[in-house]
């Protein structure tokens, strides 16, 4: 079940933040994160997280505070994990993906391609036990601390210059794909040519041709602008990634424990508003798509589960019955 905050409409409420957050300020305060993401500054999780972040501050009366950073000002995600993981205040936007790099492979599992049906699968997912026992081990072993992975921004489609209905209109087809395992290992079998790019220069690769094809939810086309560039979307729905927020464990721990509570609450809020909104919003962002010229293209999903199902045996890394863990812990049977 999704929650929206109950106050001002997350827009609203998302200026309200930035007029009090701005880039670089700092207030004499107990703690200062660096709270840092390589999205837009017009992108649905940032605006979310200035909401989060001030609600924070604000019940913890100004003992938690907050410095932003979207569009990679610190660096890209791995750069900002690292320097979490060095025990400097940041906070960044990442994923299950960039985290089991980390010493934490079992966290894969969780951005396979189709692994749930749904934003209330993944909720539950995301606050499982076995996930909870994941996130432990990676705040023991890297220093980084999950705050919450549970901020959903709708299923990923194929954008490009083609529509790609089957997993074989894939082949040969230059593919924006991050340097990210759980990446390559679903799209690489299908035969794209994966080109890494930063994603703030896909839109320029899009536009110069260096790459033909990228994937994204529709809430991070319209606040990349990618569609201005790549006018076909086939709906695959092949991932709904596990975003969220990691912070330096040594941070976490100089906070007392209430102020850790407050903290864990709010931006686990700000995910399940997130996910409300861009779930909100899809329908919208389709009609003001197809206005400026894109199309739309359905997908044989059951020929994209077949030609990704040997992501789960691809891992051997991976306990044995990690995948049924995975389901049990999602679908509420764990």
């Amino acid at each position: 079940m999704t929650i929206p905050f109950p106050h001002t409409p997350l827009r609203f409420a998302a200026t309200m933040a930035a007029s009090v957050f701005m880039a670089g300020a700092v207030m004499a305060q107990d703690v200062t994160i660096k709270l840092s993401t390589v999205n837009a500054p017009t992108s649905e999780s940032w605006l979310a997280a200035q909401v989060a972040a001030e609600r924070v501050t604000e019940r913890t009366e100004g003992r938690v505070a907050f410095q932003l950073f979207p569009s990679a000002q610190l660096g890209s995600t791995t750069d900002s994990i690292e320097q979490a993981s060095q025990g400097l205040p940041v906070m960044t936007f990442t994923s299950a993906s960039f985290l089991a790099s980390f010493d934490v492979p079992e966290l894969s599992i969780v951005e396979g391609p189709f692994v749930i049906a749904n934003s209330e699968e993944g909720e539950r997912l995301a606050f499982s036990t076995l996930m909870q026992g994941f996130y432990d081990k990676l705040a023991a072993g890297a220093g980084v601390r999950v705050v919450a992975l549970n901020w959903f921004d709708g299923p990923r489609h194929m954008i490009g210059n083609a529509a790609y209905p089957t997993p074989d209109a894939l082949k040969g087809v230059r593919m924006r794909v991050p340097p990210v395992e759980t990446w390559l290992k679903t799209f690489e079998p299908m035969g794209v040519v994966a080109t890494t790019v930063q994603a703030a220069e896909v839109y320029a690769a899009l536009s110069q041709g260096a790459v033909t094809a990228a994937e994204s939810p529709l809430t991070g086309l319209r606040a990349s602008g990618w569609h201005e560039v790549a006018k076909e979307i086939t709906l695959t729905g092949h991932f709904n990634l596990f975003t969220g927020w990691v912070i330096s464990e040594a941070t976490y721990q100089a906070l007392s424990e209430g102020d850790r509570a407050i903290l864990m609450e709010e931006f686990r809020l700000g995910g399940q508003a997130l996910t409300k909104t861009s779930a909100d919003l899809e329908g919208e962002i389709r009609k003001e798509f197809e206005a400026q010229g894109v199309t739309f293209h359905e997908a044989d999903i059951e020929a994209y589960r077949a030609a990704t199902a040997g992501f789960f045996t691809s891992f051997p890394n991976w306990p044995a019955g990690l995948y049924d863990q995975a389901r049990a812990a999602a679908t509420g049977t764990e």
